[in-house]
């Protein structure tokens, strides 16, 4: 009998998470890759990275090798609702049997949305957000798994949504994002390649990186903290910690570039391995629904202001992060060591010139939009593993805090 009076999460999962091939040039075998997948006519899912040649590279090595292609090139930033529908369109219409999403999160979730709405008949993307109430795993259940592939090409390193089979679609009606989880919504197969990473501007590198070092701390804080992934994201701290400068002020340094595209990769993989995340992120999905800002910038926004809420909960579990970030503890208390943490995580958002803080002044977020982005943070099932218990009033105040 599974006893909840004694352990909170009594059982632990982990996901399913794709095969993924990681180096320079491996953005030369997406036609391969889909011909292992049995794709023979793909929808191509993208921003349309202009500027960068990176689609129409994709697109001819495709059509090259005999896969025919289709293109939604409409992705924003925090992928909307009708998006996803629009794009499913495209891929009925042209009778496609795969997709390729190529960019960052809002590429990939925008394709694993497609896929579910493919699987289910065409039902609206928003049928499967996940919530606390009702919950989501009984509502899961009812859902049809996908089975049409998804290659996946990376062209940034922080959101590591290539190895997540979660997407993050904002409901454009109720000014909310929300996780969208369905079976098998996990790519088919991850194409990491530092030859496409590296053409990102600074400051997308600076915030999608600073994503990264979300993923690793707020699912190493988490009370679902799965031990599969003690190692994974310490190890992405590290790396986040030792090369996220140096890349965000030349992409041109390939070591940082390569170790950013291993530690995107390996915090995605971290959460996968069921740790998932907290306030920062909770927040942060909702900031981003209601100012359509950059997801990454909105983690690093409120980061400081969220963990220092978390603090008292986990002190201890700021030492080994911070000793990951290359700081000696010995001699220090639990407390000095934690301070150590925050004195860390501050000199890295100043030197990625990110400021903390003032909501208002840098994303143009206002006093009567803070209730509404706790009361849809109450109801994410991001904040069931937040290390501190959530109370409205206490979490409307760490908002008031940044704003």
């Amino acid at each position: 009998m599974i006893n909840k009076d004694i352990f909170e999460f009594p059982i632990m999962y982990t996901n399913i998470i794709p095969r993924i091939a990681v180096g320079w040039g491996a953005h030369e075998t997406v036609a391969d890759e889909c011909q292992d997948a049995g794709i023979k006519k793909a929808l191509i899912v993208t921003s349309g990275l202009k500027g960068t040649g990176i689609v129409d590279e994709i697109k001819q090595i495709l059509n090259h090798n005999g896969v025919a292609t289709e293109i939604y090139d409409k992705v924003t930033s925090n992928p909307k609702d009708y998006q996803v529908m629009e794009a499913y369109k495209v891929l009925k219409d042209g009778e496609c049997d795969g997709v390729v999403s190529i960019g960052g999160g809002s590429s990939h979730d925008c394709g694993k949305g497609v896929r579910v709405v493919a699987a289910n008949d065409g039902r609206d993307i928003l049928d499967f957000a996940a919530f606390i109430d009702p919950p989501w795993m009984d509502e899961f259940k009812k859902y049809k798994p996908c089975t049409i592939p998804q290659i996946i090409v990376n062209t940034t390193s922080g959101t590591g949504a290539e190895v997540s089979p979660i997407a993050a679609i904002t409901n454009t009606k109720a000014r909310a994002k929300q996780l969208i989880i369905a079976p098998k919504a996990g790519a088919t197969t991850a194409i990491i390649d530092p030859l496409l990473v590296r053409l990102m501007p600074r400051n997308i590198t600076a915030w999608t990186g600073f994503d990264t070092m979300a993923h690793g701390f707020e699912a190493f804080l988490t009370k679902v903290h799965s031990p599969y992934a003690y190692g994974i994201l310490l190890r992405t701290i590290q790396l986040v910690s030792e090369n996220l400068r140096d890349f965000t002020y030349n992409r041109m340094n390939n070591t940082a570039c390569e170790r950013m595209c291993w530690a995107a990769t390996m915090g995605g993989i971290g959460i996968a391995f069921g740790s998932g995340a907290g306030i920062v992120h909770g927040l942060a999905h909702q900031i981003g629904a209601v100012t359509d800002c950059h997801h990454g910038l909105a983690n690093a926004i409120i980061t400081l202001a969220g963990e220092r809420y978390n603090q008292p909960a986990c002190l201890e579990k700021f030492i080994p992060m911070v000793q990951a970030m290359g700081v000696d503890t010995r001699g220090l208390t639990e407390g000095q060591a934690s301070e150590k943490w925050f004195e860390e995580m501050e000199r890295l958002l100043r030197d990625l010139e990110i400021a903390s803080g003032q909501l208002n002044k840098q994303l143009g977020l206002q006093e009567k939009d803070l209730e509404h982005i706790v009361k849809v943070y109450s109801n994410d099932f991001c904040r069931q593993g937040n290390p501190k218990e959530f109370d409205f009033e206490e979490t409307l105040q760490v908002l008031r805090s940044v704003l």
